[in-house]
C-alpha cells in the first residue's frame, strides 16, 4: 500500500484495518477473523492480569506453508514455556502471508493495526523483504527467523534476523573446507544464471582466500551447468580428473539425487559435497537415504546433537528445546532449523522486553541491540548495527535420517555491509 495510506490518522487506519480484515477473511478463512476478534473485541485487560501481544506473520497457506508451520511450531513452543514476562501474559496473534507479496502486505498492515509490542516473521525471502518498511514506519521491533537475503535488514532500523546471511554461510563452508578438512583441492559447481547463491559464493571465495592465501589455487574447479544428465556427467568427470576433495554444489533435491547417483557410479564417494541451507529440508534428507556413502555438509542450525557440542554455542536452552519439542509434538517429529530459529526469535523478543522494562518500540529495539552473547537454543546472539546476528556458523550433515551438527566455525562471522543494494536480487524466496 502506498506510503500516504500508512500515515493516515488513527481513525482512518482503524477503518482501513476493518476493510483489510474482511479481505483476509475471504482469502484465509476464520483464523484471521479470530485474530481480529481477539484484538478488537476481547475484554479489556485488568491491572491484575496485564497482557502483551506478539504478532506472528507467517505463510499458513500457499507455497511456503510448510516452512511457515515449522516456524509457528517453534514460536508456540516457546510461548508455552515462557508465557509470562515480568508479570505480563504473552499473547500470540497470527496472520497469514499466503506465501505471496500481496498477501504479506495485507497481513502486515492488519497486524500493525493490532498494535503488538513486537512481530516475528516471516518464512519466505520476498515476504520478509516486504515487511521491513512497514515495521520501520510503525516503530515496531520485528525479527525474521529464516530470511537470509542481505537486503532484508539493510536500512531497516527495527528489523532483525535470527539466522545468518548467505554470505556468512559461505564463509562457514569455506572454513570447514580449508581449516577443518585441510583441503586445497576444492570445486564449485553452480547453476547457470543462478543469482540466488551469489552472496554465499562471495562469502565462500572471500574466506577461502583468507585462509588458504590469495595466491593459493585452493579452488581448482569452477563450473556452471544446466542440470541435464550430460552436463552433470561432464562436471563429475572434471571433479574426478582434478582430484577434487571438497565440492560445493548448488542443485536442488531432485537434481542432487541424480548427481549423487552418477557420483557413486564414478567412485566419487570420498568427495565431501557442500550445499545450501535447503539441504536441511525434509525432502533432501529423505532422498539421502539412497546415498548413505555420500557425505553432504550444509549450513543448518541443528540442535539435535548440541549435547555433544563442546563449543561455546551449546546452551541449556538447546536441550530444553529438544525435550519440550518432543513432548509437545512427538518424538517422531524432527524439529527443523526454522522451528528452532523461530523459537529463539520469541526468546530474543521477551528478553528484550524484560531488559527494556518498557513496551515502547524504540526501547525494545535498543535492548535488542545491546545483547552480547545471549544464549538461546541455536547459539549465542549479538547483533550488528543492521540487526544481523554475529556468531559462529553451524554446519550439519545427515546421520540416521536426521540433520546433526558436523562443525561449528572458530570465527565469529559478520554479515557483509552492502555497498550497492541494487546488485542484490530481492526476488528469490
Amino acid at each position: 500500500m502506498a506510503e500516504n495510506h500508512r500515515r493516515k490518522k488513527s481513525i482512518s487506519r482503524l477503518i482501513l484495518a476493518a476493510v483489510l480484515i474482511c479481505s483476509m477473511i475471504a482469502m484465509s478463512g476464520c483464523a484471521t477473523f479470530d485474530s481480529f476478534r481477539q484484538t478488537f473485541f476481547a475484554p479489556q485487560q485488568s491491572d491484575t492480569d496485564p497482557v502483551i501481544t506478539i504478532g506472528v506473520i507467517e505463510p499458513q497457506t500457499g507455497r511456503y506453508a510448510d516452512k511457515g508451520r515449522d516456524e509457528i511450531k517453534g514460536i508456540e513452543l516457546a510461548n508455552s514455556i515462557y508465557s509470562n514476562v515480568d508479570g505480563y501474559k504473552v499473547r500470540l496473534v497470527k496472520v497469514d502471508t499466503q506465501s505471496t507479496v500481496a498477501g504479506t502486505e495485507t497481513a502486515i498492515q492488519a497486524l500493525i493495526e493490532m498494535k503488538p509490542v513486537a512481530i516475528i516473521g516471516s518464512a519466505g525471502e520476498a515476504s520478509s523483504l516486504t515487511i521491513g518498511d512497514y515495521v520501520d514506519d510503525a516503530g515496531i521491533p520485528a525479527i525474521t527467523p529464516s530470511g537470509t537475503n542481505p537486503l532484508i535488514t539493510q536500512n531497516c532500523e527495527y528489523y532483525f534476523r535470527a539466522c545468518l546471511t548467505e554470505y556468512q554461510m559461505g564463509e562457514g563452508l569455506a572454513e570447514y573446507a580449508v581449516s577443518e578438512l585441510g583441503s586445497k583441492r576444492i570445486g564449485v559447481v553452480s547453476i547457470k544464471n543462478d543469482t540466488g547463491i551469489s552472496a554465499l559464493l562471495d562469502g565462500f571465495d572471500y574466506r577461502v582466500g583468507k585462509l588458504a592465501g590469495k595466491r593459493s589455487r585452493a579452488v581448482l574447479l569452477t563450473e556452471e551447468l544446466t542440470p541435464t544428465e550430460d552436463e552433470m556427467k561432464k562436471v563429475l568427470k572434471s571433479i574426478k580428473e582434478n582430484s577434487i576433495e571438497v565440492c560445493f554444489v548448488s542443485l536442488g533435491t531432485e537434481d542432487m539425487d541424480k548427481f549423487f547417483t552418477m557420483a557413486e557410479d564414478m567412485g566419487l564417494e570420498d568427495v565431501v559435497f557442500l550445499g545450501t541451507r535447503s539441504w536441511g529440508d525434509a525432502a533432501f534428507i529423505s532422498m539421502m537415504e539412497k546415498h548413505k556413502d555420500i557425505k553432504a555438509v550444509f549450513p543448518y542450525e541443528s540442535v539435535l546433537t548440541k549435547n555433544d557440542d563442546t563449543s561455546d554455542t551449546y546452551t541449556e536452552e538447546a536441550q530444553r528445546f529438544q525435550i519440550e519439542y518432543a513432548n509437545r509434538y512427538g518424538a517422531d517429529d524432527v524439529p527443523t532449523d526454522n522451528a528452532a530459529l523461530a523459537y529463539d526469535s520469541y526468546l530474543l523478543l521477551i528478553n528484550a522486553f524484560h531488559n527494556a522494562k518498557s513496551m515502547d518500540g524504540a526501547d525494545i529495539r535498543t535492548a535488542m541491540m545491546e545483547f552480547d552473547g545471549l544464549k538461546c537454543a541455536t547459539g549465542l546472539f549479538t547483533f550488528d548495527v543492521n540487526g544481523n546476528v554475529q556468531r559462529a556458523v553451524t554446519l550439519s550433515t545427515i546421520k540416521d535420517g536426521k540433520p546433526v551438527t558436523e562443525y561449528v566455525t572458530k570465527i565469529e562471522s559478520k554479515a557483509k555491509e552492502l555497498e550497492d543494494p541494487e546488485n542484490v536480487n530481492p526476488e528469490g524466496q
